[in-house]
């Protein structure tokens, strides 16, 4: 059972935290009527459906379902628990508050792994400008790396050797479950995941080393590239390589660059543009452009001009787009990239390639007008539909008006003519919404979130709710011992207090989203009678749920001992106790 942080110390700060300006540091809101609006940070889409209520303090993403509070945000957003989502909406309202041993409890194996990626770092750093680095460090030599850009990159050497790390660190007696946990040492601490590679540190935003990208300098070492497995703090789907030093860079620029490698990323820092950073491989995820969102609705993509790079950017395209980035195309000369391009010609032919950035829509339409021609009927036909696609991936309804136009104009056909390009897309999201609606709660489900709703409208309900004396289910019993206890510390039940207590509890089950689903509902507009009348039904339907739930694993458990030739008088007597409480309902 873990500690829990003070009832008082959470509403100190969720009193002064506005969760518009949280929220607004990591995602692009609109202002809809009362609520803003935003593409949800968690689940591909196109049509914003990620609604925050200022008024009531939560967000509640009506795609996926997450919902909660300002610091179930930070949780979900940061990929962090409790303790430290806390810790950092305390500090975004300058509030200092102790946290004690639960939030070290908590927080402890993440800074265990982020210790031995340190250690790692300066063995490895160590190694390559030792005798055994000779030959990687003239490999970075030969890729126009001087010394100091070597050290500031922090850039290291794994060699050729299995046990390297795991001596040095049974030589210095650390712990070696803490470097496997780091995705360091293989499972069973005898042997180095690393070997025969350099290697560049992957920094998260902080500057903390969160793993390692490793370059085999051997042929036979496969993959060519190898990256830090997954791990509590490293995450590849979410980790930008060059984030940790372009941050501020790509807030005064403007946008972000974004390259396809650890040394185009390297080179461009090292001629100045340091707006730039890396996926760890080709492709984007919503999760990476959703850390980028914090800092900029701008992107240039900048890949290979081979047909790899183009397919990448296209691919790329996709996502970017459907995040609602305002995003430009770039394309070197073929057989370049960055890190080549710099080598050969310099920083101002880079750049002079750089402000020649196509928007996305000339770019598409250039690759697919190149593939089909547009010469006949049919090819015209096949462009329209390709840049189209693409088109219809924006969330924005004004902006996919304006490029129809722009495309028409550039195929000379009537913006009509291009209508029956979306008629598919219309179908399936029609069908979707009504698959969604022909979805019906269950009776549990639905008893619940009525009592809910007239809970969170009617705040005299509350003492009602305590003085029943019948069965509820494990939601509503969480909801009332919550309730009560802010009520005994003469704090308001509101959605977002109900919500951070939750997070402050040892429960297994998460009801942040739906609890936030629930008070974006209006139920205040019954009339009292009504609701009484509700209210009431709603609780012997609970009620007789629960008996029903306890009568269905007593019969199970009599199943069970009947075949196994076990006695069961006893819950023979507790059966026939549920069936004559039953009758009375």
């Amino acid at each position: 059972m873990k500690d829990s942080i003070s009832v008082n110390s959470l509403n100190k700060i969720t009193e002064n935290l506005d969760i518009v300006k949280v929220v607004s540091e990591y995602l692009n809101l609109k202002k809809t009527g009362k609520n803003f609006k935003a593409l949800c940070p968690f689940h591909e889409e196109k049509t914003p459906s990620f609604v925050v209520n200022p008024e009531k303090q939560i967000f509640h993403c009506f795609g996926c379902g997450i919902g909660g509070d300002a610091i179930k945000f930070l949780m979900s957003i940061e990929n962090i628990p409790f303790p430290q989502a806390v810790a950092l909406a305390a500090e975004k309202t300058g509030i200092s508050i102790d946290l004690g041993r639960y939030a070290r409890k908590d927080t402890e194996e993440y800074d265990r792994i982020y210790r031995a990626n340190e250690f790692a770092l300066k063995e490895y750093q160590s190694m390559l400008f030792s005798e055994k680095g000779k030959i990687p460090l003239d490999y970075l030599f030969e890729r126009n790396l001087g010394e100091a850009d070597i050290r500031h990159f922090s850039i290291g050497f794994a060699p050729n050797a299995s046990g390297y790390l795991v001596d040095r660190i049974k030589k210095e007696k650390l712990d070696i479950d803490n470097f496997i946990s780091a995705g360091l040492v293989k499972s069973g601490g005898e042997s180095d995941v690393f070997r025969n590679r350099v290697l560049f540190p992957i920094f998260d935003v902080k500057g903390r080393p969160a793993g390692f990208g490793g370059r085999a300098l051997d042929d036979k070492y496969l993959p060519k590239y190898l990256n830090t497995g997954e791990n509590l703090v490293f995450n590849k789907g979410k980790l930008l390589y060059g984030i940790n030093w372009a941050t501020e860079a790509i807030k005064g620029k403007g946008f972000a660059l974004l390259v396809e490698g650890y040394f185009d990323v390297i080179k461009l820092h090292i001629n100045g543009i340091k707006n730039v950073v890396a996926p760890m491989g080709t492709s984007l995820t919503g999760l990476q452009l959703n850390f980028l969102k914090r800092f900029t609705d701008n992107i240039l993509l900048l890949f290979d001009s081979d047909q790899a790079g183009i397919r990448a950017s296209l691919r790329n395209l996709e996502t970017v787009l459907a995040k609602g980035f305002e995003t430009k195309v770039c394309l070197l000369p073929a057989g370049f990239d960055p890190d080549k391009f710099l080598d050969d010609y310099g920083i101002n032919p880079f750049v002079e390639f750089m402000n020649k950035s196509a928007g996305f829509m000339d770019f598409v339409f250039d690759v697919f007008s190149g593939q089909y021609g547009l010469d006949t009927p049919r090819g015209k036909s096949s462009v329209a539909r390709e840049v189209m696609r693409y088109i219809e991936i924006l969330p924005d309804e004004i902006e996919k008006s304006e490029y129809r136009k722009k495309l028409a104009g550039r195929l000379d056909v009537k913006e009509e003519g291009l209508s029956r390009y979306i008629v598919g897309e219309r179908e399936e999201r029609t069908g979707r919404e009504e698959k969604q609606a022909d979805c019906r709660l269950t009776s549990r489900n639905s008893a619940e979130s009525f009592l809910v709703q007239i809970l969170l409208a009617d705040k005299n309900y509350w003492e009602k709710l305590f003085a029943w004396e019948g069965e509820v289910t494990p939601r509503i019993k969480l909801i009332a011992k919550i309730s009560k206890e802010l009520l005994s510390k003469n704090i308001e039940v509101t959605p977002s207090n109900l919500i951070t207590g939750i997070g402050n509890m040892d429960t297994e089950e998460d009801i942040s989203g739906w609890l936030a689903d629930l008070a974006l509902k209006d139920s205040g507009c019954l009339p009292d009678e009504t609701r009484q009348v509700i209210f009431d039904d709603c609780l012997k339907k609970l009620h007789k749920i629960c008996l029903c739930e306890k009568l269905d694993a007593i019969k199970r458990e009599i199943n069970t001992k009947q075949d196994n030739g076990l006695l069961y008088a006893k819950n023979l007597e507790t059966l026939q106790t549920l069936l004559f409480e039953l009758k009375k309902e």
